[in-house]
């Protein structure tokens, strides 16, 4: 073992190589299958729906206390109970302590009574004005009044009181205000009474300062409803003659007012200009009519200058219409006798020529008769334009001193109906005023707030602080809120994995499978297990994990497989080789190859004395350009269609050399070609490179992971780094999670049952499983490369 690798030594801690938290995640790929516990995982498994995508599993890593739910709790709480019963047990030691040296303090209450009277009425008489508004309920009327019940005045009242009814008391005045300063006034709801509270180190000394509280109040109340009655009466008559000097002095200005705006003259001189305003008006209308009449009459007459045959008729008023009517029918009966000859006769006939004189002679007429009536009409037009010119400014005029007239007596009459309306107002206030100095005066000694002393204070007979159920109760549910935040924080800093929630909630992995642990001794025992036990839970686990990879789902990922895992002891070559096993029996021809070349497991597994011809590390390390024979390689098992290919130690080996040539595509190829599936058994991932380029050659990634060993972010690293490469990361198998029912797997011998459901790590890369620290002779039978399966990973 001069040899052996660094990298397999023992650590509990988390290499430095991880580097920052990343998340990662595999194909889409999955399968709902009825699978028991221990089978294969897809959508949904045992421990609810996957699905958590990596923003929330981020989300979760940021909080200090990581995810928040009651299995989380449970869980935690069953795991750490000894630390939160440790908090517990140090929040009732406080508590007591607390308990002890609390001071010891009695209470004692006394009640008084309060109700307010106002005097009856429409209106509020001058008492009620006197009384300041103290709300419109007797909670508000308390909350106004509490100050003045707390005020200095009224704790020397209180005092006063107190001595008179303690006269041998010994305590102090200083020693009285600190425990007045800690009392408390409040109302009982749904009543009119106030309770008194206050709180002593002494019983008695609570209780009569009690009594002396309520007295004071009393007497305080009384002595400020005699000073505001006094006060009220005097304040009324001032009132009254203020009020009644401001009815005199608006008396005044309304006399003033009525002498000099004349309101009555101002009315009729508004009447006046209205009925001159509306006859201007009608005026108006009247000329504007005539002018519009004289107008057509004018255009008329000077087209039939232009044209006799468009003469048509003329109102019956218009100057000459008469005449001319008269000449335009001797026109037209001269021009149709006129057009009559001219049928009969020729132009130049004598009675044609005459007819013509005469039909021209009559047109003449017209046309004179016409020009006359035209020039009449233009004179007559003219006139009218120049009366409706002149009462147009006429109108306007009286428009404008109508509007001023108006305006004057709008401005008049409001001022003097506000003058009459206040001058009725103070009539009415002083009238008021009046009465309510009447009733004050009878109610001058009345008292219109009354406080009466309800129910005195008796001397308590137990205290009421210290309170050993709050102090305890608040002791015990505040440590063990801090006992859980304790053990959150402490879960949530814990890097290793404890559940299967854990990896698909914060690694954003599927679970595909869960093994149970074997109590075997050593790990080609249970390397082998699936030969000796096909029917145990261990197999069925594994038989799962195989049907699931065979599934339509994933079964084009399935011909190739890489196992790895995060650090040694995690149980990939256990793994390795019991995937490899149960693809033989289902009638697959598989291959198992051993691709740790640091050092190599399969041969101690299988019983192969393999020396470097047949070692795959010194076969690839030799084949430089020359591809070698693989099927020289392959080693035959005594299980049926399984086939085995080994690597010798590393003596003067560089597996990193033999990575980065392409003889290792070359292998793959080759098993592709020969064998139905391929499963590889690989070095830890981030102690060497080996991983990084078996991913990319392989159809789909396994990871193992071993509760309570796997830690978070190699997982997280491993997962992103392999998914940026290209590979396909099927999801994660869970191992060596023990069960109560290890009788299944193995006959248990004394003192080696384990009854606790649980995770424990029993067997890992290690695989030993020495009870009490004692070994067995199997533990030493092993020798050479065998021995390397000791627990020394």
């Amino acid at each position: 073992m001069a040899n052996k690798p660094l990298y397999y030594g023992k650590s509990n801690s988390s290499p430095l190589y991880y580097g920052s938290s990343a998340r990662g995640g595999g194909p889409a790929y999955h399968q709902g299958g009825a699978y028991g516990m221990y089978g294969a995982y897809g959508a949904y498994g045992a421990y609810g729906m996957y699905g958590v995508n990596a923003s929330a599993a981020d989300n979760d890593e940021a909080s200090i206390i990581g995810s928040f739910s009651l299995s989380r709790i449970v869980r935690v709480v069953s795991q750490r109970w000894l630390s939160v019963f440790v908090f517990v047990l140090i929040g009732m030691v406080i508590a007591f302590a607390v308990y002890r040296i609390s001071p010891t303090v009695y209470e004692a209450s006394s009640e008084i009574s309060l109700d307010l009277r106002r005097s009856s009425g429409s209106s509020a008489s001058a008492l009620d004005q006197s009384i300041p508004d103290y709300g419109s309920n007797y909670e508000e009327i308390f909350n106004t009044r509490k100050p003045d019940w707390r005020s200095e005045k009224i704790v020397g009242m209180i005092i006063k009181q107190y001595r008179a009814d303690n006269p041998s008391s010994i305590a102090t005045d200083e020693e009285l205000m600190e425990t007045l300063a800690t009392s408390e006034l409040e109302i009982i709801r749904r009543s009119r009474l106030i309770r008194i509270v206050v709180r002593a180190p002494s019983p008695r000394l609570c209780a009569a300062l009690a009594n002396a509280y309520a007295k004071s109040i009393d007497k305080f109340t009384e002595e400020e409803n005699k000073i505001r009655c006094d006060k009220a009466v005097s304040q009324i008559s001032v009132n009254v003659k203020k009020q009644r000097k401001h009815v005199d002095e608006v008396a005044k200005r309304l006399l003033d007012f009525r002498t000099a705006n004349k309101v009555d003259n101002l009315r009729s001189t508004r009447d006046t200009v209205q009925q001159t305003l509306r006859k201007a008006t009608s005026d108006i209308l009247a000329l504007n009519s005539e002018k519009t009449q004289l107008v057509e009459w004018e255009k008329m007459l000077a087209q039939v200058q232009k044209d006799p045959t468009t003469y048509g008729s003329l109102a019956v008023n218009v100057p000459r219409a008469q005449e001319i009517a008269t000449e335009f029918k001797s026109y037209q009966d001269a021009e149709g006798a006129y057009q009559k000859l001219l049928f009969a006769y020729t132009e130049n006939h004598p009675e044609v020529l005459e007819k013509k004189k005469a039909a021209d002679l009559s047109k003449q007429r017209f046309l004179d008769a016409a020009s006359r009536a035209l020039l009449t009409g233009r004179s007559t037009l003219l006139v009218v334009s120049n009366q409706l010119a002149v009462l147009e400014v006429r109108q306007k005029d009286l428009s404008d001193q109508l509007a001023s007239v108006e305006q004057r007596i709008v401005l008049a009459e409001s001022g003097l109906g506000q003058l009459e309306a206040d001058f009725g107002v103070q009539n009415r206030l002083l009238e008021g005023l009046l009465l309510d100095e009447n009733k004050a005066r009878l109610e001058a000694q009345s008292n219109n707030e009354i406080v009466r002393v309800g129910r005195r204070a008796n001397e308590p007979t137990k205290p009421v602080l210290p309170n050993p159920l709050f102090i305890f109760g608040g002791g015990a549910f505040l440590s063990l809120a801090l006992g859980l935040l304790f053990v959150l924080v402490m879960d949530n800093l814990e890097d290793t994995v404890v559940n299967l929630s854990d990896i698909e909630i914060r690694l954003a992995l599927r679970v595909l499978a869960v093994f149970p642990h074997v109590q075997r001794k050593n790990r080609k025992d249970v390397a082998r297990f699936l030969i000796e036990d096909k029917y145990s839970q261990f197999s069925e686990a594994v038989a799962g994990l195989r049907n699931l990879l065979d599934s339509p789902r994933y079964e084009p990922l399935s011909h190739s497989i890489l196992v790895i895992s995060t650090q040694p002891g995690e149980g990939k070559t256990v793994t390795s080789t019991s995937m490899a096993i149960a693809y033989a029996q289902s009638g697959r021809r598989t291959l198992h190859v051993d691709f740790d070349m640091r050092r190599p497991r399969l041969a101690a597994v299988w019983n192969i004395d393999v020396d470097e011809s047949r070692s795959l590390s010194h076969v690839f390390q030799k084949s430089d350009s020359v591809t070698p024979d693989f099927s020289t390689l392959v080693n035959n098992t005594d299980v049926k269609n399984l086939d085995v290919i080994v690597s010798a130690a590393p003596n003067g080996l560089s597996p990193a050399t033999i990575f980065g040539s392409s003889v290792i595509s070359k292998f793959f190829e080759w098993a592709r070609n020969n064998y139905d599936r391929i499963i590889v058994d690989s070095p830890p991932y981030g102690l060497v490179g080996d991983v990084v380029s078996l991913a990319t050659m392989v159809d789909s990634v396994l990871i193992m992971c071993c509760p309570d060993r796997t830690r978070f972010k190699p997982i997280q690293h491993c997962s992103r780094c392999l998914t940026e490469m290209g590979a396909n990361i099927l999801g994660v198998v869970v191992n060596d999670v023990e069960v109560a029912a290890a009788s299944v797997f193995s006959p248990i011998e004394k003192g080696r049952r384990r009854t606790k459901y649980g995770y424990g790590y029993g067997y890992g890369y290690g695989y030993g499983y020495t009870p009490s620290g004692k070994g067995s002779a199997e533990d030493t039978e092993m020798s050479g490369e065998a021995s390397e399966f000791s627990d020394e990973e």
